[in-house]
C-alpha cells in the first residue's frame, strides 16, 4: 500500500514540476514577444497610421464565420458517424466550446460540446473522438498549406521535413481503419456501444475540404485585420497566412497554455521575420492576440444569448398522431323485425 502511494506521490510531483516548467516557459516566451513588440512600436510613427475600423470589424466577423464553418464541419462529421445532431445545436456547441481554449489543458472544449450533444442522446465518448479527429484533420491541412507556402517563398525550407513528418502522422491517425480501430478498442474497454456508422475515404476527403475552407476564412480575416491597421500590400497575404497556420500548429502542440499563450505569438513573430511581408512582426503578433481574443469572446457571448430549443423527445409527435386518429363510431344494431 505504501509502495503504491509513493508511486502516486512521485507521479504527482513530476506532473507539478512539468506544469511549473511549462508555465515558466510560456511566461518567458510572452515576455520576450512583449519586449520585442515594444522595440518595434518605438520605430512606428503612430500619428501617420489610419486605422480603418470598418475593415477591422469585417475581419472580426469573417474570423467568427470561420468558427461557424468549423461547427458545420463537426455536425457533418457526427452525422457521417451515424449521430443525428441538429445543426443549430451543433453550431452552438462548437462555437461555445472555443471558451475551453482559455482553460489550460483545453478539457472544456470536450465538456461544452458533450453537454449539448448529450441533450440529443449522443454519448460523450464519441464526442471526444470526433474532436480528436477534427484537430488532426484541421492541423493536417494547416501543416500542408504552411509547407506549400514556405516552399513557394523559398524560406524556412529546413522546416519542411518536420512538416512532412507531422502530415504523415496525421494521415496514419485519420485513416478510417486506424481511427475506427482505436475507437472500437476505446468503446470496448469502456463498455460502450460501437459507433453507428463508419467513415470511408471519400468522407475523410470531404472533411479535409471543409477545413481548407476554414483556413481560407481565417487567413483572409487575419490579412484584413493587418490591412486595416498597417495598410500592407497583397503580397503580405502569403506570409501572414503562413504565420497564422504555423501558430495554430504550435498552439496545438502546447496544450498546457490557454490558446498556446506565448507560443502562438512567438511563432507568428518568428515566421513573419522569416518570410517578411509586414514591417513590425512582433507588434502584429500582439495585435493578433487582442484581435483573436476579442473576436472569440464576442462570438461566445452572442452564441450563449441565442436560446436553444429543447430536444424533440418524440412524445409530442406521438400525441399529435393520437389526436389525428379518428375512432369510428360503433354501428347501431337495427331493431329486429
Amino acid at each position: 500500500m505504501n509502495e503504491h502511494s509513493d508511486i502516486a506521490e512521485n507521479r504527482s510531483g513530476r506532473a507539478l514540476l512539468k506544469r511549473v516548467a511549462a508555465t515558466i516557459t510560456v511566461c518567458a516566451l510572452l515576455a520576450w514577444v512583449i519586449y520585442r513588440a515594444w522595440q518595434d512600436a518605438l520605430l512606428i510613427d503612430w500619428t501617420e497610421l489610419e486605422i480603418r475600423y470598418g475593415l477591422f470589424a469585417v475581419s472580426m466577423a469573417l474570423y467568427g464565420l470561420g468558427f461557424v464553418w468549423q461547427g458545420f464541419a463537426w455536425v457533418m462529421m457526427m452525422r457521417m458517424l451515424g449521430y443525428e445532431l441538429p445543426m443549430r445545436a451543433g453550431l452552438k456547441a462548437s462555437a461555445a466550446s472555443q471558451f475551453g481554449n482559455y482553460v489550460p489543458g483545453k478539457v472544456f472544449i470536450v465538456i461544452f460540446r458533450a453537454q449539448i450533444a448529450g441533450r440529443h442522446g449522443i454519448p460523450p465518448v464519441p464526442v471526444a473522438g470526433t474532436i480528436a479527429l477534427e484537430t488532426v484533420l484541421r492541423n493536417m491541412v494547416a501543416t500542408l498549406l504552411a509547407g506549400i507556402g514556405l516552399y513557394a517563398l523559398g524560406a524556412g525550407l529546413s522546416y519542411l521535413p518536420a512538416a512532412a513528418l507531422l502530415i504523415a502522422a496525421a494521415v496514419v491517425f485519420a485513416h478510417p481503419r486506424v481511427f475506427h480501430g482505436i475507437a472500437d478498442w476505446v468503446l470496448h474497454k469502456l463498455n460502450r456501444p460501437p459507433l453507428p456508422s463508419r467513415l470511408n475515404g471519400l468522407q475523410i476527403a470531404t472533411l479535409l475540404g471543409y477545413y481548407f475552407v476554414y483556413w481560407g476564412l481565417h487567413c483572409f480575416a487575419f490579412y484584413l485585420m493587418v490591412q486595416a491597421t498597417f495598410a500592407v500590400e497583397w503580397t503580405a497575404l502569403a506570409p501572414l497566412a503562413i504565420a497564422l497556420l504555423g501558430s495554430q500548429i504550435a498552439s496545438t502542440l502546447v496544450v498546457f497554455a490557454p490558446v498556446g499563450l506565448g507560443a502562438k505569438e512567438a511563432t507568428i513573430a518568428g515566421l513573419l521575420q522569416l518570410t517578411g511581408g509586414v514591417p513590425s512582426p512582433f507588434v502584429v503578433a500582439l495585435l493578433m492576440r487582442v484581435w483573436r481574443t476579442a473576436s472569440e469572446l464576442i462570438q461566445i457571448a452572442i452564441v450563449w444569448l441565442i436560446p436553444q430549443p429543447e430536444p424533440d423527445t418524440g412524445n409530442e409527435a406521438d400525441e399529435g398522431k393520437a389526436e389525428c386518429i379518428e375512432v369510428p363510431e360503433k354501428a347501431e344494431t337495427p331493431p329486429a323485425g
